[in-house]
């Protein structure tokens, strides 16, 4: 309900199906219904199937409407410090320079077959939807289940003949959790967050091209790309930004606006035609991010990214955490970014996050480690390598250990769902009872690196997310062979429901196999 005001939305597109749940949305806000109800939109239903006829007695012309560059082509809403959600304003010509460039790198053809596995509320589907358009190649739209499950959607990309995929690190993580091999064939774009170089070496052994994206919905969708090689994949780290795409220009500046010195952290800024108009209805906030761009005779304008980096001596671009994740401790103030992008940088670390916990002995900072494959987590180790390029007051106090981050819907580190480093099993413990709990619990032990697991213990109370559902799924298909979907782990989040789940398919797959 708020969008739709937010934006003046007067026109909605729907179907039969989605029209209820439409309406019960917009009463629940103003008491508004669609067909213009009070200050309601008005709705269009296109039921493809029941329509089929009125569809095809419309003529095969484009509709007589034109539209100027300037115009505005979306508005896609971002969340807000205040809990606001914010509108981004993006121009047709913003987004025709991002396709256009896109076209020529990575590239697309006509025989190419794109898949759309984001959700529309992210910006980078845009990629997917109508960058196909300027070459007439096809779109293989994936259901929400199959996205959000490695083994059902590494199927599915095979099956579809898929040819360029672009996802999240996290989505690239789950494929190869539930044992993606890959495809030579297949263009890989990975974007949204940091891609680290132990990631982009499993992923160039499996796809015939992997690009490194960059780029806030502000600058319209990604405003750097990198194709990655073995240069860029040698040691531990993050993988580079990148070169911008066309027309783009990136600067790092100091607080005073000033570019920074080679190798010096700064403000990332990003200029040029892919700038959106601005925060819709949103004056304060536009004027606050959308500044003057001091280097431009021509009075154009930059956006301040929050987004920290540095650029080294041969010009290359490196991402260095947020701005906005500054914190407070002992006086000391933090950015907690910059001691993520060197707790990345150690041997042996495939992902982190930072954050300031309270606890029985006060605040601290805790740090959060994904384990590059085959390696595990070594705290003393970690505290001397950030001590040798941090303060003492900004090194960790304590190290836990995760299978994987735990992520929005976006595929972004969900911070709030950081756990405390005294997390453990809920309480009550009962213990696993019989073969099928026990061995389950087993898998969940060392999945969730937790220090116990109880036959009434929740996977999500845990812990655990998608991510790491998938990687146990893959665990049981070991031991069990047998084969879940990972919403079986939603509909049995315990480990005696799950045990029994995994026990009746077991069972139901030996009475066919008897039956034949």
């Amino acid at each position: 309900r708020f969008v739709l005001d937010d934006a003046g939305v007067r026109l909605v597109v729907t179907e039969t199906a989605c029209r209820a749940g439409l309406d019960a949305g917009l009463d629940a806000g103003l008491d508004a219904s669609l067909d213009g109800g009070l200050d309601g939109p008005d709705a269009v239903l296109v039921d493809l199937d029941a329509d089929a006829a009125e569809m095809a007695a419309q003529p095969p012309t484009d509709p007589a409407v034109r539209i100027g560059q300037d115009a505005t082509a979306y508005v896609l809403y971002t969340s807000g410090s205040t809990g606001r959600p914010k509108g981004v304003a993006v121009p047709h010509h913003a987004l025709v320079n991002f396709l256009a460039s896109m076209a020529r790198t990575p590239g697309i053809g006509a025989c190419d077959v794109v898949a759309a596995v984001t959700t529309l509320t992210f910006d980078i589907a845009g990629l997917e939807l109508w960058l196909p358009l300027l070459a007439g190649a096809r779109v293989a739209v994936a259901d929400r289940a199959t996205a959000a499950d490695g083994l059902a959607l590494g199927r599915w990309l095979r099956e579809r003949g898929v040819t360029l995929l672009q996802a999240t690190p996290a989505t690239w993580r789950m494929l190869l959790a539930a044992g993606w091999t890959g495809e030579l064939g297949l263009t890989a774009l990975c974007g949204g967050e940091a891609l680290t170089r132990d990631l982009a070496r499993d992923l160039r052994d499996r796809v015939g091209r992997l690009f490194n994206v960059y780029g806030p919905t502000e600058t319209t969708i990604w405003s750097t790309i990198l194709p990655v090689g073995p240069a860029e994949t040698a040691g531990d780290g993050m993988v580079p930004l990148g070169q911008p795409i066309a027309n783009t220009r990136v600067y790092v500046l100091d607080a005073g606006g000033s570019p920074v010195p080679p190798n010096v952290i700064g403000e990332l800024c990003i200029a040029g035609d892919g700038l959106a108009d601005g925060y819709l209805g949103r004056p304060e906030l536009t004027v606050e991010r959308f500044v003057s761009d001091p280097f431009d005779r021509h009075g154009s304008r930059m956006y301040r990214t929050g987004n920290l980096a540095r650029r080294r001596r041969d010009g290359t671009l490196e991402y260095c955490g947020r701005t906005d994740h500054q914190v407070k401790l002992r006086g000391f103030r933090i950015e907690l970014g910059e001691i993520e992008a060197v707790l990345a940088a150690q041997p042996g670390v495939a992902a982190a996050a930072v954050a300031l916990r309270d606890g029985s002995a006060g605040a601290r900072l805790v740090g959060y480690v994904v384990a590059a494959a085959g390696a595990g987590l070594d705290a003393g180790a970690l505290a001397r390598g950030l001590r040798g390029q941090l303060p003492e007051y900004m090194v960790p106090s304590a190290f836990v250990a995760m299978a994987a981050l735990p992520l929005t819907p976006n595929g972004k580190v969900d911070r709030a769902a950081l756990p405390s480093p005294e997390a453990a099993g809920t309480s009550g413990f009962e213990a696993p009872d019989g073969d099928f709990e026990e061995i389950l619990a087993e898998v969940w032990l060392d999945v969730l690196d937790v220090p116990r697991v109880g036959r009434r213990d929740d996977f999500f109370a845990l812990g655990g997310h998608s991510l790491q559902a998938t990687r146990m799924l893959a665990r049981v298909r070991d031991q069990f062979e047998i084969e879940l979907p990972v919403r079986a782990v939603f509909e049995e989040p315990t480990l005696a429901g799950l045990a029994a789940r995994i026990e009746q398919t077991l069972l139901a797959e030996l009475e066919l196999v008897g039956e034949n």
